[in-house]
């Protein structure tokens, strides 16, 4: 059995406010060579921070992806890329039902198409954008315009070709957070289509963006669990 491949932490957006970690850990066994791994199954806890416990979810998921830009929190679920046999697909997790749901990406998408995927917020829909990281790198803009149903891809544009931009970061208003091979922050506006650079700099694929809202609500600490 390999390591657990990640931990994600994210707020439930259920009325009870609850606070809850979410594990995956993907399952493997030796191989008849001795040396490689086979993949077997993806095993799911949940932590819940009222019952200071864990438990186990009984449900059969695709093998998860874990990449930059692959993993969104999204209209009250996390969401992973992830695929099967194959075919790839939008894993979707349910924070306040505790519900896994699978979704299509775009017929265009053809894996391995050499393509990279990223899941972002665009114009308060599901984007996921398809790229080839490059000196001159495009990103074609897809739109999930009725969530969770997988005939609603549209295509919404396409950006670049950018010299030396590597990977996108986050939609912010009309502008795209973009990170360059040299780990330099800059944006590119969606109306004037300019690249703007910033003296931020960071190392390779260790950006990430949120956003941020005042809160009165704490989190409690584990003393206070019970």
């Amino acid at each position: 059995m390999l390591p657990v491949k990640s931990l994600l932490r994210c707020k439930s957006v259920c009325k009870s406010c609850e606070y809850k970690v979410i594990k995956i850990a993907d399952l493997h066994e030796e191989g008849d060579d001795g040396e490689d791994y086979v993949f077997q199954y993806v095993n799911v806890e949940i932590y819940d921070l009222s019952t200071n416990s864990w438990r186990g979810i009984d449900a059969v998921v695709p093998y998860v992806c874990f990449f930059p830009c692959s993993e969104l929190l999204f209209n009250g679920a996390f969401h992973w890329w992830a695929y099967e046999h194959g075919d790839e697909c939008i894993l979707s997790f349910h924070i306040s039902t505790e519900v896994f749901q699978e979704t299509r990406l775009p017929d265009v998408c053809a894996f391995p198409d050499g393509n990279e995927r990223a899941f972002l917020v665009l114009n308060e829909s599901f984007a996921l954008l398809l790229f080839n990281s490059s000196e001159q790198t495009s990103f074609d803009i897809w739109l999930m315009t009725q969530y969770g149903v997988a005939e609603s891809w549209t295509k919404h544009s396409t950006i670049g070709p950018l010299v030396h931009v590597e990977r996108p970061i986050f939609f912010w208003k009309h502008e795209l957070l973009l990170e360059k091979v040299n780990g330099q922050l800059v944006s590119y506006d969606l109306k004037s289509q300019s690249l703007k650079e910033y003296q931020v700099y960071g190392a390779q694929e260790s950006f990430r963006a949120l956003v941020y809202s005042e809160s009165l609500v704490s989190i409690r600490r584990r003393s206070d669990v019970n």
